[in-house]
């Protein structure tokens, strides 16, 4: 498929569903405490988060489709963000955003410092996902101002998160659009190697691109140990 570059209104609008997105997966300390999660499966994640709190990528290729009503893609972009440069490449991404801000490392629900915010159940259910054999769970992670519905696989004998799905509950002031789901898949090879490996952003627009949808993928490379 041909490279195509966005008009300004369209390219900006995904920039800023991007930048929410992250924000989606940042950092919210003063909420009030919900109870640590005991389940012991779960808690092997939240270990493994921990010990791996030194891995940052190099770069990523991000990847933006605008689609139609008939869920045609109409546009395409793809875009390399090197996040080891020092002056940032507004072009990139625009200039109302920050590339290192798509760093999403060091913010999933299994690092330690977020486990008071979320609450969490084992669905029962065992599949095959990424190649590894998973055990599913449902959290609720309440906000600041938010509260993300999300499900979670990891992988039954170890504990390695393998993948994630949240969406958001309730719209925010902003005005973005409700129906928003993120997917991240992480790579998993180990218990000393575990990192985001792709997010994928799916987002229904509505009226404010003439029902237009979005489709945003970031593939994070060259990951290297930094503590």
């Amino acid at each position: 498929m041909p490279d195509m570059i966005f008009p300004n209104r369209y390219r900006l609008y995904a920039i800023c569903l991007i930048f929410h997105a992250i924000i989606a997966c940042g950092v919210f300390r003063y909420v009030s405490a919900k109870g640590v999660t005991r389940d012991p499966l779960w808690q092997k994640a939240v270990a493994i988060a921990s010990a791996n709190k030194g891995w940052v990528p190099g770069f990523a290729v991000l990847r933006i489709e605008i689609m139609n009503k008939h869920d045609k893609v109409e546009q395409y972009e793809e875009t390399l963000l090197d996040f080891t440069r020092t002056d940032h490449d507004e072009t990139a991404v625009g200039r109302y955003v920050d590339p290192s801000s798509l760093d999403i490392v060091g913010k999933s629900p299994f690092e330690p410092e977020f486990q008071s915010e979320i609450s969490v159940r084992q669905t029962g259910e065992s599949a095959r996902v990424e190649g590894k054999q998973c055990i599913g769970y449902e959290y609720v992670w309440h906000r600041e101002d938010q509260v993300l519905t999300g499900t979670a696989c990891l992988e039954k004998e170890t504990g390695i998160p393998v993948k994630i799905e949240f969406s958001e509950n309730e719209r925010r002031r902003s005005g973005f659009p409700a129906k928003q789901r993120v997917t991240v898949i992480f790579h998993s090879g180990s218990y000393d190697t575990w990192f985001p490996q792709r997010m994928t952003m799916e987002m229904e627009a509505g009226l404010l691109t003439l029902g237009r949808s979005f489709r945003i993928t970031l593939d994070y490379e060259d990951y290297k140990k930094t503590e």
